[in-house]
């Protein structure tokens, strides 16, 4: 699951930086099609809730920096606030625990996260054994 959140990372930062030009054609045939009215977008842009007074920003960076932009950051941020660090090493502790294959994805360092997010229940002591046992579990598989 956590390649799939790094995937769409990767995919909204690419579409952020390299995506722009390709939205906008889709766009404007889109609005072709339908004979929608499209702005042109080397005019200035007046905000509707404002007087009319030249701002200074055309309608091409009012979509591209005030709109696309911050949609895509907002997506960005969403998915860095649902799986922050924490949230990545207890997925990658458990997806180590997949019996699947043979416990193929076992990974000792990751097993070792997991039991250090939980401190009321592994101590240094506890932490200490757990790593002898998972070392004879990995010698008996």
């Amino acid at each position: 699951m956590l390649w799939s959140v790094n995937i769409t990372k990767k995919r909204l930062q690419d579409m952020r930086e390299n995506g722009w030009e390709s939205l906008l054609d889709d766009v404007s045939s889109f609005c072709d099609v339908h004979d929608i009215l499209i702005p042109k977008l080397d005019e200035s842009y007046f905000p509707e809730k404002s007087k009319p007074k030249f701002s200074g920003v055309s309608y091409a960076h009012h979509l591209r920096v005030e709109v696309f932009f911050v949609v895509i950051d907002v997506q960005l941020q969403e998915l860095n606030d649902r799986f922050d660090v924490v949230s990545s090493d207890l997925l990658l502790g458990m997806g180590s625990l997949n019996p699947v294959n043979s416990f193929y994805n076992f990974d000792k360092g990751k097993i070792m996260t997991l039991a250090k997010c939980y401190p009321s229940e592994f101590d240094e002591g506890k932490i200490r054994d757990l790593s002898y046992q998972l070392d004879t579990f990995i010698i008996h598989m």
